[in-house]
């Protein structure tokens, strides 16, 4: 009897053991599946901004960054205006020759010999300023909300017929889509805001010629002589659009490919550097156990975002400057050419040949470089404090 005893205490120890066993494995794995779900929570990625609030906050951050950049390099701005205008009124006096042009040095002594002396280079400052934010404003919000919205759709659409294995979409890159996605936003963004443009730009360079003393002369004796007219001369619309578009394009195609060139750099292991903003995307299928993978990091220096956006500035300031030129003089004396772009152009050919195209190109680049680097520099600074999301490179 004891030994069956012995037996049945021995069974029942080796059912408690099992059961004690039993339990400690559940709750291992209890604890594996707690910790595994944990990992995953951890590793979720927030839902992105929709396209319209990303669109208005670019459109802060551009607003405010146009108004800073305009204030400190007007000087460049009203030195070009009076160079390229100061041929159209010789041509008005019959004086067609190439030596009618002025020089950097002599339209700033020109300038400075007004009135005001040195203040009149910041002639329509104010009016600059102050018509520049909204339609600046415009354009970078229709561009951030047209570049988020475009580029799925244009993927989805060429994703509709055949996809290939190389990182081909329909036979089209990646990278073909983007720019494809960049031109088209830039274009859409320049063409909307150039019809706010236009009277801004109208009365700011009737300031810097001469032909007004004050912003408020300018715009009551313009609304008395001709109305509203006054504001959108005839050609003004359709030139302001001639250069500014493909100006967007060239500028904002170039800033992009840049700025992922030198700006977003993949490395396998991210670094910390003093005096830069540094933000790290990570894949989330990456774990503290798992081998070292590429991830792409984004290091932002002030002198590269001076840098890049002054590079493109240039690139597309020059590229344009011949439309630029075509501009001014449509809007400055429109009835010298009648309004048309064409009587403008074959005018200005005969003037001075294919060189006159160029004329005023130095003080806009100089005007327009430190412009754009200046404009990027608080763009992606204004950008950063209103917490806007990055588009990830390509």
């Amino acid at each position: 009897m004891r030994g069956g005893g012995s037996g049945s205490g021995s069974s029942r120890g080796k059912d408690n053991t099992s059961t004690s066993t039993s339990s400690s494995s559940r709750t291992r794995s209890r604890s594996r599946s707690s910790t595994s779900e944990t990992t995953t929570t951890t590793t979720t990625t927030p839902p992105k901004s929709s396209a319209m609030l990303e669109g208005f906050k670019n459109s802060l951050a551009s607003a405010l960054a146009a108004g800073v950049s305009k204030a400190i390099l007007a000087p460049f701005d009203t030195i070009k205006t009076m160079q390229q205008n100061y041929v159209a009124t010789a041509a008005g006096a019959a004086a067609t020759t190439s030596s009618s042009s002025l020089g950097f040095w002599k339209a700033a002594t020109m300038i400075m010999e007004r009135p005001q002396g040195f203040l009149e280079l910041y002639a329509g400052l104010g009016v600059a300023v102050v018509g520049s934010m909204p339609s600046v404003g415009l354009y970078f919000g229709v561009y951030s909300y047209c570049k988020r919205t475009l580029e799925p759709t244009l993927t989805t659409w060429f994703s509709s017929h055949t996809n290939d294995t190389n990182g081909s979409t329909g036979g089209v890159s990646e990278g073909m889509i983007r720019t494809l996605t960049i031109a088209s936003s830039a274009a859409i963004g320049n063409t909307v805001a150039s019809f706010s443009r236009v009277p801004y730009e109208v009365v700011k360079q009737k300031l810097q010629t001469g032909m007004y003393s004050s912003t408020l002369e300018a715009l009551t004796t313009m609304a008395s002589q001709e109305g509203w007219r006054a504001f959108f001369p005839m050609g003004g619309v359709s030139i302001q659009m001639i250069r500014d578009i493909p100006y967007a394009m060239v500028t904002l195609l170039s800033y992009e490919y840049l700025r992922d060139t030198f700006i977003h750099t993949t490395t396998t292991t991210p670094t910390k550097t003093a005096g830069t903003t540094t933000t790290t995307t990570t894949p989330s299928s990456m774990s503290n156990n798992s081998p070292p993978q590429d991830t792409t990091t984004k290091t932002t220096t002030v002198w590269k975002d001076m840098i890049v956006g002054a590079t493109a500035g240039g690139i597309g300031s020059y590229v344009t400057n011949p439309m630029d030129v075509i501009k001014t003089r449509l809007q400055t004396d429109p009835e010298l050419y009648q309004g048309q772009i064409g009587t403008c152009f074959a005018m200005t050919l005969e003037e001075g040949g294919p060189m006159a195209f160029l004329r005023g190109s130095i003080p806009r680049l100089l005007h327009k470089i430190p412009a754009n680097g200046c404009f990027f520099v608080f763009y992606e600074f204004f950008r950063r404090v209103l917490q806007v999301e990055e588009d990830p490179p390509k």
